[in-house]
């Protein structure tokens, strides 16, 4: 009895010694008091099993008592032991949770780099110990294009690999993050221009043959902006990757795959801002004009019609030319604002310009913006019916850039616009590349040949042939031709004896307010002069 008693108190005395490395590691995963309480215990219980057992083995104590003590420490230490690895395994598994977790919250679950706060925390980093580095920041030109063709899926892929393409070109030192949908960022080691532009060539040369992802070749085209950390500025990390930014949407705008950042952009930058903060106001007070630039009949002279200009009048009196704040709009999706605001002005003034020529037809320009959604189509409604207004008076312009972003979606919007009674001519006609496809797609009545062919004509022999290859056409398919940009008689005599259906252009008048057009309608003599000849 004795044996066996002795043999119980060794087993649980071994439980207890086995459970020593899982409690120990216990206590370094959780860090607390009470697992370490729980430690000391054990060892406390290894000393009294231990003493225990002398006693037995010394005493020769057989009694029923000693063997009821020993089989309890050794189901005492069963139990400790089966506790230590339980409490082991849950706190293992959790703390993996917790890494995990910790991991996903500092990485792209994409890409697997590290995300945007750990690209501050990088950034900051460097700065702390005063180090010269550089900010890259990369976009992807074309991902919504391969996204659009292929598919997300398709697209995910391609980041993937364009990281890796990246990573591999990499200074040594360097560091990528990926901060957004397809923008990334390298802290890299560069410290000058020759650096940056080494490394950005080292990228270009990976990506020479595009990437191969699900055996489908891909060209990729990136944009990238650069800004070199100097210590003694003592810039933050988010100005640094703002003027990486910007300096990336400079190589964006000049299709350039990198530009460094300097005073000059972010001066463009403030100025972008402020005109934008001072158009949404003018924009808001009306403060905005609409001018009319008359168009008038070759053969006869008479008024054919007018074109809405929209113009910002500045506090010194001069005007904001549509050239510096129509882009600025467009790039902060504020331009269909701007054609409602034109379309109810032109809608207001258009009785007071049929009363002069019941025969007049206002032309508007709309922009790309316009395109999407039916947000034009809604306003346009609101105005006919609130105005009173015969849509065959309006005519509505796209340019040829325009209408190729996406054909289908722009013959959906022109059906509709015809349905509604208005007329649509294209502007800039003979600019892009998809002239003739235009004309055989979309059902327009009328095109704008663009200045840039009609003010040199008389000088280039291929602007000529450009203008009656057009004039040709147009007859052929039953569309009216205008041509703008008409700065002299010479020009004048020129299209009139091509057939050329209307002119318009500083010849025959600058853009007036409502005002002076008025005046210049009504006297028909101002037209007779300009057309003397004809």
């Amino acid at each position: 009895m004795e044996t066996l008693s002795l043999c119980l108190i060794l087993v649980g005395l071994a439980f207890l010694v086995v459970s020593f490395r899982p409690a120990l590691e216990i206590c370094r995963i959780a860090q607390s008091p009470g697992w370490r309480v729980l430690f000391a215990l054990i060892c406390f219980f290894v000393t009294g099993y231990a003493g225990f057992a002398i006693y037995v083995y010394e005493r020769v104590d057989a009694s029923n008592i000693t063997f009821g003590l020993s089989t309890i420490l050794v189901l005492g230490g069963l139990f400790v032991i089966v506790v230590v690895n339980l409490s082991k395994a849950s706190l293992t598994k959790l703390q993996k949770s917790v890494d995990l977790e910790k991991y996903n919250s500092q990485h792209d679950h994409l890409t697997k780099l590290r995300n945007r706060p750990q690209c501050f925390a990088c950034i900051e980093k460097r700065q702390r110990v005063n180090q010269q580095f550089s900010v890259v920041l990369y976009d992807l030109y074309n991902l919504k294009q391969i996204n659009d063709a292929m598919g997300h899926f398709f697209g995910d892929k391609l980041l993937i690999q364009f990281a890796q393409a990246i990573s591999n070109s990499l200074l040594p030192g360097s560091e990528l993050f990926r901060i957004g949908g397809d923008e990334f960022v390298v802290v890299s080691e560069a410290r000058n221009e020759s650096a940056l532009f080494a490394q950005n060539n080292a990228i270009l040369s990976s990506l020479h043959n595009g990437l191969v992802v699900e055996e489908v070749a891909v060209d990729v085209i990136y944009s990238s902006g650069a800004i070199i950390n100097v210590p003694e500025e003592r810039t933050s990390a988010s100005e640094l990757l703002k003027r990486a930014d910007i300096a990336m949407y400079a190589a964006k705008r000049s299709k350039q795959s990198l530009v460094l950042f300097d005073k000059k952009l972010h001066q463009g930058v403030v100025s972008e801002f402020h005109m934008l903060n001072d158009f949404k106001s003018a924009l808001a007070r009306g403060d905005l004009t609409v001018f009319y630039q008359p168009i008038v009949e070759t053969e006869n002279s008479k008024v054919h019609g007018v074109e809405a200009l929209v113009r910002w009048p500045s506090d010194d009196g001069a005007f904001i030319l549509p050239e510096r704040f129509i882009p600025i709009a467009e790039k902060n999706n504020m331009i269909k604002y701007l054609s409602a605001y034109v379309i109810n002005t032109v809608f207001s003034d258009l009785s007071v310009l049929l009363k002069l020529n019941s025969n007049l037809s206002v032309h508007i320009n709309l922009s790309c913006q316009d395109l999407v959604g039916n947000n034009l189509i809604n306003v346009l409604n609101s105005q006919i019916e609130s105005k009173k207004v015969d849509p065959s008076r309006i005519i509505f312009e796209l340019t040829e850039s325009m209408v190729m972003t996406d054909v289908e979606q722009t013959k959906q919007l022109i059906e509709r616009l015809i349905d509604m009674g208005f007329a649509v001519s294209i502007d800039d006609f003979g600019t892009g590349f998809s002239s003739f496809s235009i004309l055989k797609e979309l059902p327009i009545s009328q095109i704008k040949i663009d200045k840039s062919f009609v003010t040199k004509c008389l000088e280039q022999d291929k602007d000529r042939a450009i203008i009656e290859t057009t004039l040709f056409l147009a007859k052929k398919l039953g569309c009216s031709v205008v041509a703008e940009g008409v700065e002299n008689d010479e020009t004048t005599q020129y299209l009139a004896e091509q057939g050329c259906t209307y002119i318009q252009g500083f010849n025959i008048s600058e853009p007036l307010s409502l005002g002076e057009v008025k005046g210049w309608i009504t006297s028909s003599g101002l037209v007779q002069t300009a057309l003397r000849k004809y």
